[in-house]
């Protein structure tokens, strides 16, 4: 899979889901991330909400094989949770977010990952 950071944990994923199956996950957070985007994009989100975002992310990105999202998402949630450094850390999760939400659809047919 084009894009995947870690295809040992993409891998898991098709183990666990099948090939389809983590493929259909993968559109789905692909989809789900662009919502995100759009969402923080419209204005001043509520610190909890990111929170959220951000908690729900990084496990999905890290089990998919987006390792760079996952840590960009764990320092959100931890900047969120000391409300510290907020804006450089949701300024780096947007990078790795429209970078996995961004990946063509041609590029998802998993060759191999």
């Amino acid at each position: 899979m084009k894009g995947v950071q870690d295809p040992d944990a993409f891998r898991e994923a098709c183990a666990v889901f099948g090939d389809e199956g983590a493929l259909a996950r993968l559109r789905t957070f692909r989809g789900d991330l662009a919502a995100h985007l759009s969402w923080i994009g419209q204005g001043q989100p509520d610190h909890a909400d990111l929170r959220d975002v951000a908690h729900r992310t990084a496990g999905r990105a890290g089990f998919l094989g987006f390792s760079a999202l996952a840590e960009a998402s764990a320092q959100l949630d931890e900047a969120t949770r000391r409300n510290r450094g907020i804006a450089a850390a949701l300024d780096r999760w947007a990078e790795q977010a429209r970078i996995v939400a961004e990946i063509p659809p041609e590029e998802m047919d998993r060759d191999a990952p």
